[in-house]
């Protein structure tokens, strides 16, 4: 079995699988440290929206796609370890069933494209169940839009002008949220375990100010 998933035609699948094993193993780690891999990278994923079940997708364009796909109804890196995880079990799937009913493997370019249309598919139907979940718990959430004025504390490392850090705050439904905060003046540091408050929203971070107590 080992020898079937490592052979060569298998390769693709291989690094997938391990691309997924390596996001866990690093949200793990993170998580011991107060660090969330799948808050960082969802807050510079470029489908950050609110969740709305009411909206129409069926427009057409980037809107439709990335509505059929599921990607604005959840955390950017649970999706693409979705997308990853059913490429490498449909390619894996097709590469056995060929050896089991004709004696061999399909050329590599037909598995991997036939691999990546069954992903996609398969992606779109296991992204509605995990969409349907995620919404339970986090339906009630503040979008991070209406972060301004909330308090946040720096969680690891010292944050600078233009060398933002990473800062939890917890919303009023209890749940927290990971942003990555710094301050406007270079002559001001927001260091661990600091507060802050919240004061504008820029593309990839937050600008912060002392908490005045």
């Amino acid at each position: 079995m080992i020898d079937f998933l490592l052979t060569e035609f298998n390769t693709g699948f291989a690094i997938s699988l391990g691309i997924v094993l390596a996001i866990a193993l690093m949200e793990g780690i993170g998580m011991l440290i107060g660090l969330s891999l799948i808050n960082l990278v969802d807050q510079i994923s470029p489908f950050d929206v609110e969740v709305n079940f009411d909206t129409d997708v069926s427009s057409g364009g980037l809107t439709a796609l990335i509505g059929w796909l599921y990607l604005d109804r959840m955390p950017l890196l649970v999706w693409l370890i979705l997308l990853l995880s059913n490429f490498a079990i449909s390619g894996y799937s097709l590469n056995y069933l060929s050896i089991n009913l004709i004696g061999s493997v399909f050329s590599t370019d037909l598995t991997y494209i036939s691999a990546i249309i069954l992903a996609i598919f398969l992606t779109r139907l296991s992204g509605g169940v995990v969409a349907r979940v995620i919404p339970q718990n986090e339906s009630a959430a503040i979008s991070s839009m209406y972060f301004n004025g909330e308090i946040a504390r720096i969680t690891i490392g010292t944050a600078r002008k233009n060398s933002p850090a990473e800062a939890v705050l917890t919303d009023k439904f209890k749940q927290k949220h990971y942003v990555m905060v710094a301050p406007d003046e270079p002559q001001t540091e927001f260091t661990q375990g600091q507060q802050i408050v919240l004061v504008e929203k820029l593309a990839t971070h937050w600008i912060g100010i002392k908490l005045k107590l």
